[in-house]
């Protein structure tokens, strides 16, 4: 079965934790961490940017996902479009499917991904579409 880290060539050894949250916790995570006092739908944060990494090399750290921002989001259909009208793929996109598509866009900022400049927007979304259809093929959903 296909898994995001396998997708990306990880040593099979490579972990993260994901936390399935609410808008509320991930505002305050956010305000604390990032200095935004607002919810968002995904958080990242990278433990190989941390001084003790060499400690724990295949961990690469958290992603934390708003399930109420990601119901939003997925009834919205912006991550959809972005994922597969730029394919010109049609499919359906439900809760799960937008949880595939966060967990995908978390996981590649814990890999140095960003997308502060068109370029690396580019190269991301890019990554985004391969990782997340690579996976959903794989297991006909998330």
């Amino acid at each position: 079965m296909a898994s995001i880290y396998g997708v990306l060539g990880c040593d099979p050894r490579t972990e993260s934790t994901v936390l399935l949250t609410d808008d509320e916790e991930i505002r305050e995570l956010n305000r604390t961490w990032r200095g935004m006092d607002e919810s968002t739908d995904v958080l990242s944060f990278a433990l190989q940017e941390a001084e003790d990494a060499a400690l724990t090399p295949h961990v690469l750290g958290d992603v934390v996902i708003s399930v109420e921002t990601a119901t939003h989001m997925a009834t919205s259909g912006d991550h959809r479009r972005r994922v597969c009208e730029e394919l010109d793929r049609a499919m359906d996109w439900g809760l799960d499917e937008e949880l595939l598509f966060l967990a995908v866009h978390g996981v590649l900022h814990l890999l140095g991904h960003d997308h502060g400049t068109p370029e690396e927007e580019a190269e991301m979304r890019r990554e985004e579409r391969r990782v997340f259809f690579a996976v959903y093929d794989e297991v006909g959903q998330p």
